[in-house]
């Protein structure tokens, strides 16, 4: 079980009343031009979301960001574990919420206790070249740029693979 407190937020394991806050953060994130460039889509229709919300509260690989005042889930962050002290990392925030510090008080939090608690040794993330705003918090998290590669998550309308210039990050225990 994962609870983490900031100054404004808390960082826990999702619970089943989160289901319609995070069919928000999701529905409004794919009407954003950078879905096309993750993994997904998102479902549309609401009820799928109850089960979401099941599967993600059921381990610590997915956990809620929330604002406490007032208390609402403004983001997601992901971290697994790999092997050999190795986890994978990312993150989904609501875009009413953006520009405000909480993805880099939240992020910071979870990477804190991924080093510290789960003594992994190095974090991984990723994000699409175009996404700007991925790539600026992933450097002021402290994550240094390893490489890139042309990848695809979707497909356009005539089922042609988008592809993009992804690039690949990792942040190491030193």
């Amino acid at each position: 079980m994962i609870r983490l407190e900031t100054g404004r937020l808390i960082v826990r394991n999702f619970t089943l009343d989160d289901w319609e806050d995070l069919a928000e953060l999701a529905m409004k994130y794919e009407q954003s031009e950078l879905a096309k460039y993750d993994e997904g889509p998102w479902p549309s229709n609401l009820e799928e979301y109850k089960s979401i919300v099941q599967n993600f509260s059921e381990g610590d690989d997915f956990v809620a960001v929330i604002l406490k005042e007032p208390k609402k889930l403004i983001g997601l962050i992901f971290k697994a574990k790999k092997e050999d002290g190795r986890f994978e990392f990312g993150f989904n925030f609501h875009s009413d919420f953006h520009g405000m510090g909480y993805a880099i008080e939240s992020c910071q939090a979870v990477l804190d206790y991924i080093f510290e608690v789960l003594d992994a040794e190095i974090v991984t993330a990723g994000t699409a070249k175009i996404n700007k705003p991925s790539n600026n918090l992933l450097r002021r998290l402290g994550f240094c740029l390893i490489g890139e590669k042309k990848i695809s998550f979707r497909k356009d309308k005539e089922g042609k693979p988008i592809e993009f210039v992804g690039l690949d990050y990792s942040l190491s225990r030193k």
